[in-house]
């Protein structure tokens, strides 16, 4: 059985950069795609995208490339980028993916919830409400997926062929980015102590388990549709700074705060 090809978009992040490693290593022939290459596929663009699947010819896309900037998604130019990449982008890979009969992964984020709902949701929620700019493209993305694949119901698409995955996760950290344990580990070098909030909660997700996870899907190939990744249990903000210098042997403290005490435009999952 012939090995499979898998294209990676977004694959200088910090889920894409891991994917690629871990695929290598189990011997995937793996083409990488990054808007920052010089000849990096543009997911906003239909003709940059139809380029490159001609070119790469994959049996898998994953497409790790996103608008992260959950503050800057609120300015009205910012949210069009985001939109953009995030909602339109998508929808670019998903009509490619159906010409050339290439199997389809996108990754999504918990932030098109919104309900703070304190039992956490499952594949088949569909009340989505999310409270910001950023969770609203990252829906439409989701959304113009499923509008491709025809009806969903439950957690799998019908009419199946070729397969679309939409995989959700939340609060990633690893290494190869910035991210949340990079930013308290230079803060706690930095300042005497750090204020951290308490009301929001996550499920801190090690980007090297969610790459397993993918690399799973592209072994076994199950039905498609929404899929929900994310580390095992859940804490505040507060909880995982502690934890993360606890673990680096930091004694800098940290104190609790609340998000109502940051004046973002952004209004951020609490729960």
């Amino acid at each position: 059985m012939k090995s499979k090809e898998v294209l990676v978009i977004g694959s200088h992040g910090l889920l894409g950069s891991t994917l690629v490693k871990l695929l290598k290593e189990k011997g995937y022939k793996v083409s990488t795609s990054d808007i920052s290459d010089e000849d990096g596929i543009d997911i906003t663009k239909p003709d940059s995208v139809e380029k490159q699947f001609s070119k790469v010819k994959p049996d898998f896309v994953v497409n790790c490339a996103a608008y992260t900037n959950v503050e800057a998604c609120e300015d009205p130019d910012q949210y069009k980028i985001a939109y953009a990449v995030n909602a339109e982008g998508p929808k670019n890979l998903a009509v490619a993916s159906i010409n050339h009969n290439v199997n389809l992964i996108h990754i999504s984020t918990d932030y098109v919830f919104g309900d703070n709902d304190k039992n956490g949701y499952d594949e088949s929620y569909s009340t989505f409400n999310p409270l910001n700019k950023y969770g609203e493209t990252k829906r439409a993305g989701e959304y113009n997926l499923e509008k491709l694949r025809g009806c969903m119901e439950g957690s799998y698409y019908y009419n199946q062929g070729p397969l679309f995955y939409v995989v959700r996760t939340s609060a990633l950290f690893g290494e190869g980015a910035t991210n949340f344990i990079a930013k308290i580990l230079q803060f706690a070098k930095e300042k005497e102590f750090l204020e951290v909030v308490t009301d929001e909660v996550v499920s801190p997700t090690y980007v090297k388990d969610l790459s397993e996870g993918i690399i799973y899907i592209i072994e076994n190939e199950p039905k498609g549709g929404i899929y929900h990744y994310s580390g095992e249990g859940s804490c505040s903000r507060n909880e995982f700074a502690k934890e993360i210098l606890r673990l680096s042997g930091i004694d800098t403290p940290v104190k609790p705060t609340t998000l109502d005490k940051f004046n973002r435009k952004a209004k951020i999952p609490s729960l």
